[in-house]
């Protein structure tokens, strides 16, 4: 019995470390990419606020063997891009930015969008994602690993981006 009591204590105790641990890792991350294209502010809009442009440059819509839904119209406010997966929907749309969710299957939300800022020559495309996680120890422990999985995809849908739309 004291054997017992020992394995209890030691059991409740590691619980909660492992809570005090986990509740140092933030509850809110922002994963996002920066890149500058050779394009104006103008394009670069027109660009990613049509969804029917998306399959051409977004490496996370272009795959070929999704059946993909687009609505009409395809861009600005309201507009969406539908597969078995994920929904994602234009919230707003101005010349400098786009606010997008992305809807999984499993109906969790992602908040996510696109800012674009003009300079002399060229334009700045900030293209983010905001994860906002309960207190869950295995939500927290997962959003480690959550710029490495989305990173490299960002970065070739940016290098896409800019090849279409520097493109005449």
């Amino acid at each position: 019995m004291r054997i017992f009591k020992l394995i209890l204590v030691s059991i409740v105790i590691l619980c909660i470390a492992v809570l005090f641990v986990f509740s140092l890792f933030p509850s809110h991350i922002r994963i996002s990419r920066v890149l500058n294209i050779h394009a104006s502010r103008e394009k670069i809009h027109g660009v990613i606020n049509d969804f029917n442009t998306w399959i051409s440059w977004n490496e996370f819509t272009n795959q070929p063997n999704i059946h993909k839904t687009i609505s009409t119209p395809s861009a600005g406010a309201g507009a969406y891009i539908e597969s078995d997966e994920m929904q994602i929907k234009i919230l707003t749309s101005s010349l400098d930015s786009i606010k997008t969710v992305w809807i999984q299957k499993d109906r969790k939300q992602i908040e996510g969008g696109f800012n674009i800022v003009q300079t002399q020559d060229s334009s700045i495309v900030e293209w983010y994602f905001n994860f906002h996680f309960k207190w869950y120890p295995w939500e927290k422990l997962g959003s480690m690993f959550y710029d490495k999985q989305l990173g490299p995809t960002m970065e070739k849908s940016l290098m896409n981006l800019k090849r279409y739309s520097e493109n005449p």
